[in-house]
């Protein structure tokens, strides 16, 4: 369940102020470590809920607090999906934070025009700093959704996961006052190199990535291992019923039963996605540049087409073709 802040009245907005020292600036704090080289080290099996090594373990729910102008733009989002399951589980608990609560004069404002001239409106300082302190715990992070902010990953992802307080500061119009950073100290993160319209938007990509890595909330303890990123590779293709659509055909590896064949076949072809798609990854995994492709290797990599025929043709080699999953597959996503 969604929890709202009420409207606090005045002169009740200082006695958090002691949480500016519970974080360094995350400059100062070790970098996390890369998520493919995390997963290359050999490490005992672990039950539900365990954390790496290193790490306390994962108790009690993630809760979660969002400062906007707009809580509204989240309300049916934090209701839907993995983060309506990851509630009822309780695994994360979400808190709209409306900052016009926060603000001063009958209309509530919440930005002015910047010092210097210029275009766009800047975000008040005041309003921001008493929101974020009103939510002081003894273990809070606090985020900031910034253009400037350090790009958004998977590492990112499973780092924050194991937080037990993430406080999300969403700017709107120009940007933020500058003093909002230098007195809070939140973590900058950007989900990439694009301006959208407030820091809603790019706050709900982090908690939905951040949250659907707690303990349960996918089902498994495996559910996310073959996903794209997390071993450093792009995902490979999937595919499930029916074998022949529109005369193209599954890969024939997939419907053989061959675990080890099928294992080969998918990582041969994250690799080959990721080579084609992400160089920069394939360079971070030291993956070798392909030679050129020929048209031959394209067409014997592409899905079979079989013509205008609407038949299973797998019945046609005297076998049933295999159920999806029935290859020792697992599904990732």
């Amino acid at each position: 369940m969604i929890r709202r802040r009420p409207a606090r009245t005045s002169g009740s907005t200082s006695s958090a102020s002691s949480t500016g020292r519970a974080r360094a600036p995350s400059s100062a704090r070790p970098s996390a470590v890369c998520c493919a080289a995390r997963r290359s080290r050999p490490r005992p099996r672990s039950s539900p809920g365990a954390s790496p090594k290193g790490r306390r373990p994962v108790d009690g729910p993630l809760q979660i607090d969002i400062v906007t102008v707009f809580p509204d733009m989240l309300s049916g989002f934090l209701e839907s999906s993995m983060l309506k399951r990851a509630t009822k589980l309780g695994a994360a608990r979400f808190n709209l934070v409306n900052l016009r609560d926060f603000a001063e004069g009958a209309r509530r404002t919440t930005d002015d025009r910047p010092y210097g001239g210029g275009p766009g409106m800047v975000m008040l300082a005041d309003p921001i700093v008493k929101a974020v302190e009103s939510l002081a715990g003894t273990e809070t992070k606090r985020v900031m959704m910034t253009p400037s902010g350090k790009r958004f990953d998977q590492c990112d992802a499973h780092r924050l996961s194991q937080e037990r307080h993430l406080v999300f500061v969403c700017g709107h119009y120009e940007c933020i006052d500058d003093r909002v950073r230098q007195l809070l100290q939140p973590e900058e993160l950007s989900i990439g190199d694009y301006v959208l319209t407030n820091g809603v938007l790019p706050a709900a990509v982090v908690i939905d990535a951040v949250v659907r890595l707690r303990p349960g909330v996918l089902g498994g303890e495996g559910a996310t291992v073959d996903e794209s990123f997390e071993t450093g590779l792009l995902d490979f293709p999937q595919f499930t019923r029916p074998v022949e659509y529109r005369g193209l055909r599954i890969p024939e590896v997939l419907q053989s039963g061959n675990h080890a064949a099928i294992a080969a076949w998918r990582k041969a072809e994250a690799e080959r996605i990721t080579l084609e798609r992400r160089p920069d990854l394939a360079a971070r995994m030291g993956l070798p540049r392909p030679e050129p492709e020929t048209r031959r290797d394209k067409r014997k990599r592409r899905p079979r087409r079989q013509g205008n025929t609407t038949e299973d043709l797998a019945g046609q080699t005297g076998r049933p073709s295999a159920e999806p999953g029935e290859g020792g597959a697992q599904e990732s996503n």
